[in-house]
């Protein structure tokens, strides 16, 4: 039996160039695919104090409605007798102040329809309900 008719006469060679495209490629893939997973807003910055510095006319008022019912305006739990109140004074102070209403996919939709109906015996024109983007 003749193995020398079996083995190759050339050697084999290691081809380098499209290794490198196919590690580049990768890179590349990785790099734009982290972009785009990075939240953006979510960086923790210390701002400088300045005494001519002040709040912004247009914050709006954040009400938060969890899934047993409590409801916190900028963090302070309260009642919806004492968050009318609130939202009050903030329509004294400006009068164009607008409402974000987060409430809780789990809270009951009673409760949701009470305090769009308080936001606007209140005097609120502009309402806007919090959601999240499907994705």
């Amino acid at each position: 039996m003749n193995l020398q008719s079996f083995r190759m006469k050339s050697k084999p060679e290691f081809m380098i160039i499209p290794m490198i495209d196919i590690i580049f490629f990768l890179l590349v893939f990785f790099m734009m695919n982290s972009l785009q997973t990075v939240a953006q807003k979510a960086l923790s910055v210390q701002l400088p104090q300045a005494t001519t510095a002040s709040v912004p006319a247009q914050l709006p008022v954040v009400l938060t409605l969890d899934a047993e019912g409590h409801i916190t305006i900028d963090n302070v739990s309260m009642s919806i007798d004492a968050a009318e109140v609130m939202v009050k004074e903030r329509i004294a102070q400006n009068p164009n102040a607008s409402v974000i209403l987060q409430a809780d996919k789990r809270s009951a939709h009673g409760q949701v329809v009470a305090i769009m109906d308080m936001l606007k015996q209140a005097g609120i024109k502009r309402l806007a309900i919090a959601a999240e983007q499907k994705g």
